[in-house]
């Protein structure tokens, strides 16, 4: 009961997060690194506004698509055309389940090839929208790369940070002692 009723503020607080990063990323750390009237820095916006569209992108899809459920017609239907005896039953959907189904607890109904109940997108993630839940964070991933990559910079040390020990990122600004940002052109 708890998580429906906190789930959309969790939904609006992760969009909000990855909005606010998007903007200041764009709007003001951007502006101040890099040159954007020439072509490697409108190639370094695009590049950095296209990474924030998929995580947006894909945030969305991930909350607004149904996980899918073993009551839907399309699915009763395959199972009969396949000649599958049903083998289990959830006796609180009165539905069959087919394997990989679970009854979710917060969502109050069963969902096809259910992986979790996920209070960020307030939406079990399932067999329908599985693929934008991981696009999502691949994506949230790479945002979170470039990000460090443009304000990361001597704040890190002189190097950056290393990733996996195959390459080192970092190199955008540098924090000073008495908390100010000093950015590099």
């Amino acid at each position: 009961a708890f998580l429906r009723s906190v789930g959309p503020c969790y939904v609006l607080l992760g969009f909000g997060l990855v909005f606010s990063v998007a903007y200041s990323l764009l709007c003001v750390v951007l502006p101040l690194t890099r040159d954007l009237r020439t072509w490697q820095g409108l190639g370094t916006f695009a590049a950095v506004a296209f990474v924030f569209f998929n995580i947006g992108f894909n945030y969305v899809m991930s909350v607004r698509t149904d996980p899918g459920s073993p009551t839907q017609r399309d699915v009763q239907v395959m199972c009969a055309e396949a000649g599958a005896a049903v083998r289990r039953w959830c006796d609180k959907c009165r539905c069959p389940k087919p394997d990989l189904t679970h009854h979710c607890s917060v969502c109050k109904r069963c969902v096809l090839r259910m992986d979790h109940h996920c209070p960020w997108i307030h939406n079990c993630v399932g067999h329908r929208n599985y693929r934008y839940f991981f696009n999502f964070l691949f994506w949230l991933w790479c945002g979170c790369m470039v990000t460090v990559w443009h304000t990361g910079g001597e704040a890190l040390g002189d190097g950056g940070i290393s990733v996996f020990g195959l390459t080192r990122v970092g190199g955008g600004g540098a924090f000073r002692g008495d908390g100010r940002i000093v950015f590099r052109r």
